[in-house]
């Protein structure tokens, strides 16, 4: 709820700044951008064009589609463009209530072509008795819906298979594996080209496994996109070709060739199970899905469908905005408006696409969460997540704070959870493991740490810090924890404690966050931090460069965060560089401490390999979907990015993509590697105390063992 009421006044403070230029009383926009800046430029353009020359609407522009969603329902905004998959949500429990009305829709074809732009229907050789009769049969299909294709449609394959085959729930089978096991058991063979799974080495083990699925295929040992019968036009071939006797088709995309099918004995098989003959004037419709359509707040909505449909005024300003982020031909008036669900029942099929089954016991992947702002994200993202059938389904469990989720997944009573790197030492010694890592491609050098010094230092190699004064950003940061991994690497005779072995080897020292009250530690840790006078509108690797600036000798930092800080001081590489553990490095190559992840995606080491990865697949799902990549026009979603003016928030904004292993990292040892050795049991503490301690117990032993030796005689 508190961040809810944070997001409102955010949003209502951004739209009051709006207001100062524009008429009180005009209509509020929201806009989605889109993937290309030039289409985004042209969205801006058409907005400012609006505000200048009519009064009655003004943008709202955002990132995505439910945050338009979110404000609509909020009163923030009065209309927007939603898909048929946002309609969905509507229902759903992360929002309260919303009171909307559908008033326009957006369509690609002329009023005297009432066709559907997607109207999946299946077709089947006259031999078959019923739709029961499927079984045993050859299946020409278009591919699961994975593909990346610019002129993408979802064909609801999900829905066709549930009507024809009872899914089979094998506990010790993925959801994804069940579906194509089901797949294999009810057809004699098929050609299904193209990505099985977005893992690419489980789709290669389940290619292996089932391979009657590939037979028809061109290429039956390859099966990938490239093959002949791959997506619509592929399977339209296969038909064709007389390869196989059952598709499911997108009526538009097979219609021409009706007449040659038809005289191959093809016929269209409905869902009651009856068959009619191939004709352009004649349908059995599966399933037809709804277009984008301008939904406004009910109490608004006449005044909307009034100024849109006004082309001679605003409404003619308003088309060059939309068209900025959807193709269509004209916006069709709902009169009446109609409610989403009214809306929805004039497409066949679609409702009840909507109607989910699932495996029992359900496979559900409690998230945990740490925070409110947390907590509403992940429930945006479950709902979208059902809203794209996105399977297994999300649930979101709230814990008081970081720690107490981390605990919560070691405990079962969450299966993953979202960490920072500086969390993950801790987080193994909970017995948790990564699923999934956070990458970013965009700026390497966020993910790379370094111990940094003057230009002008003395210091050759990290043996030359001995005494000297250093800065870090946390304890047990990155930075910390590569730098005791060099210790515990490099000698015996440091101590095993790392606070001991750093308090050691460093004179003075500033780990931020350390400080009197921490009275467990040594007091070295936090002396040099007086001088440093934190801001706290700096975050910790900066504060730790701030360290630096202010008197200390080195810090064990974030690059990116230090050269950005610093950017506004002077020029980096003129007066810092990055010190080398071994001056036989320098100038060879840049000197990473470690090269980390943005974080990772944790769960327990106790899950079976089935469960780590179904929940593999789910996140590369949300990441297909939601991350930087998407099919419609606009975004629905934003995995990675602000969330109600929060940075941040499960994943980092600067994430890329997801990914299960880490190796290709190329400079310096990974975060991943030195995690791996401070859990490796070394020798240490072999120095000072424990040395002499060892000397007592020998010369003991040899007094013990030369007085019962005396007494024996």
């Amino acid at each position: 709820m508190a961040s809810k009421i944070l997001w409102t006044i955010f949003v209502f403070s951004c739209l009051q700044l709006w207001q100062n230029t524009v008429d009180a009383g005009a209509l509020k926009f929201c806009a989605t951008t889109k993937k290309l800046s030039r289409t985004n430029d042209a969205l801006m353009r058409t907005c400012k064009d609006i505000q200048h020359k009519a009064s009655e609407i003004n943008c709202v522009i955002v990132d995505d589609r439910l945050t338009c969603l979110r404000m609509l329902v909020s009163g923030l905004v009065d209309f927007t463009v939603l898909e048929p998959e946002d309609l969905t949500i509507l229902h759903t429990d992360v929002i309260e209530k919303s009171d909307v009305l559908i008033t326009h829709e957006l369509k690609t074809f002329s009023e005297n072509q009432p066709q559907h732009d997607v109207e999946m229907i299946a077709l089947v050789k006259n031999k078959f008795d019923n739709m029961w009769t499927t079984k045993d049969k050859r299946l020409c299909y278009i591919g699961f819906e994975l593909g990346y294709t610019p002129t993408y449609h979802y064909h609801y394959t999900s829905y066709f298979e549930r009507w024809i085959i009872m899914k089979q729930c094998d506990s010790k089978k993925t959801l994804l594996e069940n579906r194509i096991a089901d797949l294999s058991q009810h057809f004699e063979s098929a050609c299904i080209a193209g990505p099985w799974s977005l893992d690419s080495a489980y789709d290669g083990v389940l290619k292996s496994k089932y391979k009657n699925l590939c037979a028809l295929c061109g290429s039956p040992v390859g099966c990938y996109e490239g093959d002949r019968f791959y997506g619509m036009q592929g399977a339209i071939n296969c038909l064709l070709e007389n390869v196989g006797d059952i598709a499911w088709l997108n009526r538009d995309d097979v219609k021409p060739h009706f007449a040659e099918l038809a005289s191959y004995g093809f016929s269209m098989l409905c869902p009651d199970g009856m068959f009619i003959p191939l004709s352009a004037n004649k349908t059995c419709t599966w399933i037809a899905e709804p277009r984008p359509t301008i939904v406004a707040r009910s109490d608004v909505a006449d005044r909307v469908t009034k100024t849109v449909t006004d082309m001679g005024n605003s409404g003619k300003l308003f088309y060059p905005v939309i068209h900025a982020s959807y193709k269509f031909s004209h916006l069709a008036n709902m009169t009446p408006a109609l409610t989403p669900e009214d809306y929805t029942r004039r497409f066949p099929g679609y409702s009840s696409s909507r109607v989910l089954t699932t495996c029992h016991p359900e496979r559900t992947i409690r998230w945990c969460v740490s925070s409110n702002i947390e907590a509403n994200k992940c429930g945006w993202m479950q709902a979208a997540a059902v809203a794209m059938d996105i399977e297994p389904r999300i649930s979101c469990i709230q814990q008081k704070d970081r720690k107490s989720a981390l605990e919560a997944v070691r405990d079962d009573r969450c299966d993953i959870y979202v960490a920072k790197p500086e969390e993950e030492l801790n987080a193994r010694s909970m017995n948790l493991t990564p699923i999934a890592h956070m990458i970013s491609n965009k700026d390497l050098e966020a993910s790379r740490f370094a111990a940094i010094v003057r230009k002008d230092a003395k210091y050759k190699n990290f043996n030359d810090l001995r005494g000297a004064k250093a800065c870090f950003s946390g304890y047990k940061s990155v930075g910390w924890n590569a730098f005791f991994s060099y210790l515990r690497n490099s000698s015996s005779s440091w101590d095993c404690e790392d606070e001991k072995a750093i308090s050691q080897f460093f004179n003075q020292t500033c780990v931020y966050g350390l400080n009197e009250k921490n009275t467990t530690v040594p007091k070295n840790l936090y002396s040099l931090c007086n001088k440093t006078h934190f801001e706290d509108k700096l975050g910790p690797e900066e504060n730790a460069f701030k360290c630096l600036m202010k008197g200390g000798d080195v810090a064990f930092v974030n690059v990116s965060a230090a050269k950005q800080y610093y950017s506004s001081f002077s020029i980096f590489h003129m007066n810092y560089r990055m010190l080398c553990q071994d001056e036989s490095y320098e100038g060879a190559r840049p000197c990473f401490i470690a090269e980390t992840t943005l974080g990772s995606v944790l769960g327990s080491k106790n899950i079976t390999q089935v469960r780590k990865e179904e929940i593999y697949l789910m996140l590369l799902s949300l990441d297909r979907f939601f991350g930087r990549t998407y099919d419609r026009e606009t975004a629905m979603f934003t995995l990675y990015g602000p969330f109600e003016g929060q940075s941040d928030v499960i994943f980092p904004d600067n994430t890329q993509h997801l990914q299960k292993h880490v190796a290709d990292l190329r400079h310096g040892r990974t975060y991943e590697e030195i995690l791996e050795s401070l859990q490796d049991k070394v020798e240490c503490g072999m120095s000072g105390s424990s040395s002499l301690s060892n000397s007592v117990i020998v010369i003991f032993s040899v007094v013990i063992f030369n007085a019962l030796r005396t007494f024996s005689t």
